[in-house]
């Protein structure tokens, strides 16, 4: 069979209403392998993807022959359109899929109950047993487990045609690709090997590019200097040779100007100081070019203190329905107005039930803000309306809150087309701005380039109120919340184990091995923050004593006490856009 490659030839495409393009001028050729797309919300990844597929029709430039493809989308919710026949199918092939990544018979027949894992799978499942020539996947690992993670990467390995994969999980980019189109300086380059290995030649050719651009910088100032010298010399000889400083009784300055225009010597200073003005140019357009790609991040700063009421949700010991049979038992326990707080857990297990449970228990008077793992386009056009309607004071806070989380306020209100990265972080700073006492977000760091989202990292972590986040992202948990709530099935029962989520006191402290979760350990969850609180150190020094203590079911979370001190007063605007946001 030959080999076969997509080739895309000086492409453009603008979206309606949008004031610039989102792609110019672009070629790239994609051969047999799997191809990385990779850069931050926005630069125009999925609408790529989409006109490789035919399913955009570029305003100009060409495509090489379509190929037979299947295109999985970010959301998981869309079902396959060959999900029944992919059901039907007991072949060797579609048995194979289905026990590689897990996928029981019955789960086939009822895709639209399924928690966002499972879908996923479906959809990367129905797309392989195509058989395609292109296969396109957008975020394929978005609302997946570690261990669903690793089957998916598994897989794919296993594909052998043309493979293009848009995602920001480190992992599977890390070693999935044969080369990375990365977005940058505006354009996308091609580069050999996975993402890490883009990523080191990319830090390379910053290091040459910042050593270029400070030596363009010292010649363009070497030159201005020069350039303003020679510009002086010529405007005295130009005076000089008018003979207008001349007096009228100085004959012999009057022959020895006569003498320097004859021999044109006094018009040298005026081609020297045009020469240097040349010089100056080309220097001005070398340091052009060897400006660095602007980065939009930066840290918040937050208007507002933790809600005055104390404790903001209290829960009662319950078991909550999670499906036809599936129950979750919930501990007694209560969320703070400072406290963060992570749920984790398999796909299934009840993590975004038990989202829903706790936002439904918050009190009508508490502003509070729910980010969702998906938004439907109804939502995600009102969100933007709200925005745009917005006194240009609020929208100016709210798209430089949107600019620290790395995107480029300009482009995010353009058109129609807004990413949907680029709408958690819209979501996230209306809630800031507004000065909600709680966020909670389900899976945020779903369609957020790396960038983003440590940016994001760094946002939830100093948020003075409280924080409710459902992640598989063990490294975001561990730098944004202060206790853990981890879920864990048994056949249809889930159960939550609720513990601190503490960084180790010092480096000797013993700590789990190599591929070890946190919550393997009784009572206690690994963290990256450093331990302040007494009643923090003394349950360390429990559990290191005592390995079985058990669960610090309700514990109170320590005060941040710097934050507190350091916090300006709490907003006087504050609104409740939960409703806004989800009715």
């Amino acid at each position: 069979m030959a080999r076969q490659t997509l080739t895309l030839s000086r492409v453009s495409f603008t979206y309606p209403q949008a004031a610039r393009a989102v792609l110019t001028d672009l070629s790239a050729a994609f051969a047999q392998g799997w191809t990385a797309i990779v850069g931050d919300n926005g630069c125009g990844k999925t609408t790529l993807a989409r006109i490789a597929c035919g399913l955009e029709t570029p305003d100009k430039g060409s495509i090489s022959a379509r190929l037979s493809f299947a295109y999985c989308e970010q959301d998981p919710r869309i079902e396959p359109s060959l999900l029944y026949d992919f059901a039907c199918d007991f072949s060797p092939e579609a048995t194979r899929l289905r026990t590689a990544l897990e996928i029981p018979d019955d789960a086939l027949w009822r895709f639209g109950s399924l928690s966002g894992g499972e879908p996923k799978k479906i959809q990367i499942a129905a797309a392989l047993w195509s058989s395609p020539s292109l296969l396109v996947l957008d975020e394929p690992t978005n609302h997946v487990d570690a261990t669903c993670r690793e089957r998916i990467l598994e897989a794919l390995q296993a594909f052998s045609g043309i493979g293009i994969v848009i995602s920001h999980d480190r992992r599977l980019i890390g070693s999935l690709p044969n080369r990375c189109l990365c977005f940058e300086n505006r354009h996308f380059v091609m580069r050999p090997g996975t993402y890490d290995n883009a990523s080191e030649q990319r830090k390379r050719e910053l290091l040459c590019s910042q050593r270029a651009n400070e030596k363009a910088r010292k010649t363009v100032a070497a030159l201005q200097r020069e350039h303003i010298r020679r510009a002086e010399e010529a405007s005295r000889t130009a005076k000089h040779r008018s003979g207008r400083t001349l007096d009228k009784h100085d004959s012999d300055g009057r022959e020895k100007r006569r003498l320097a225009v004859y021999a044109d010597q006094d018009g040298k200073a005026g081609a020297l100081a045009n020469a240097m003005s040349g010089r100056l140019e080309r220097a001005r357009a070398d340091l052009s070019r060897t400006r660095t790609e602007k980065r939009y991040e930066g840290d918040i700063a937050f208007d507002m203190q933790p809600h005055p009421r104390k404790t903001l949700l209290r829960v009662e010991e319950a078991s909550i329905t999670c499906g036809p049979q599936a129950k979750l038992h919930v501990p007694r326990f209560h969320v703070d107005n400072t406290d963060h707080v992570g749920i984790s857990g398999k796909n299934g297990s009840g993590k975004t039930t038990l989202m829903k449970y706790l936002i439904s228990r918050i009190d009508s008077d508490i502003p509070a803000l729910f980010v969702p793992q998906e938004y439907t386009p109804d939502k995600a056009h009102r969100l933007v309306r709200r925005v745009r309607k917005e006194s240009s004071e609020i929208k100016g806070r709210i798209l430089s809150i949107v600019a620290r989380l790395n995107s480029n306020p300009d482009r995010i209100l353009e058109g129609e087309q807004t990413s949907p990265g680029e709408l958690r972080k819209l979501a996230i700073a209306c809630g800031i701005v507004d000065g909600v006492a709680l966020i909670a977000a389900d899976e945020p760091t779903n369609h957020l380039d790396i960038h983003s989202i440590g940016a994001l990292e760094r946002a939830l972590a100093q948020y003075p109120g409280a924080v409710v986040a459902v992640s598989h992202d063990e490294r975001f948990l561990e730098t944004v919340c202060t206790r853990r709530i981890h879920i864990e099935r048994e056949g249809d029962e889930s159960r939550c184990h609720i513990s601190w989520n503490i960084a180790w006191a010092t480096d000797s402290t013993p700590r789990p091995g190599p591929g070890v979760s946190p919550c393997a350990y009784p009572g206690v969850a690994l963290g990256s923050r450093r331990v302040r609180h007494p009643r923090q150190r003394l349950l360390i020094c429990r559990f290191l004593a005592n390995p079985q203590t058990p669960c610090f079911h309700g514990a109170p979370s320590p005060r941040r006490r710097k934050m507190h001190e350091t916090a300006p007063r709490h907003s006087q605007n504050s609104r409740n856009i939960s409703n806004t946001l989800q009715d």
